[in-house]
């Protein structure tokens, strides 16, 4: 029988590599999902759960791989990846991740707490404030304060429907 370790969460990292679909550019802090195939690609819809943000690149054998050339943050995987290359993105999948996130409207006082999904630009679509259910929940108004000038259409996030299940059950 062979015997296993299981880490503490203080000893083990959150990051993992994911083998990234075929034909897509990827770009470093990119929200991604696991596609049917189990291949990594990039959160485009509101109702696809959020894997984690994208933090890297790896080639098969773990090594890190350069960027897209003119680029120091974008990969983009060929036709083929999945088969040949088999370059990974590494994904910090952790359940505590805290994101900045513009909205596409102002945010109000009563939104703290509230739930939301994303819209097509990638933004907080605020007409889907809901109390119950969403990809992201507001948990801190304009976190960094602009400088004392206020923004009402920033907010501070956390990941609330996570691909491995929903961080509230």
């Amino acid at each position: 029988m062979a015997k296993s370790i299981i880490k503490s969460r203080a000893e083990r990292s959150d990051s993992l590599p994911y083998l990234l679909d075929d034909s897509n550019t990827f770009t470093l802090e990119q929200f991604v999902t696991l596609n049917s195939d189990g291949h990594l690609d990039i959160l485009t819809t509101a109702d696809e759960k959020v894997l984690g943000v994208l933090t890297g690149f790896a080639d098969k054998f773990g090594k890190s791989i350069d960027f897209d050339s003119g680029s120091n943050v974008a990969f983009t995987a060929a036709s083929d990846n999945t088969t040949v290359a088999q370059v990974q993105g590494i994904v910090d999948v952790g359940r505590n991740i805290w994101v900045q996130l513009d909205a596409d409207a102002s945010l109000a006082i009563t939104n703290l707490g509230q739930y939301f999904d994303l819209n097509d630009a990638i933004e907080i679509d605020v007409a889907t404030a809901s109390d119950t259910n969403g990809a992201f929940q507001l948990i801190k108004l304009d976190p960094e304060g602009n400088q004392g000038v206020a923004d009402a259409s920033v907010g501070l996030y956390r990941i609330a429907d996570h691909q491995f299940g929903h961080l509230d059950s």
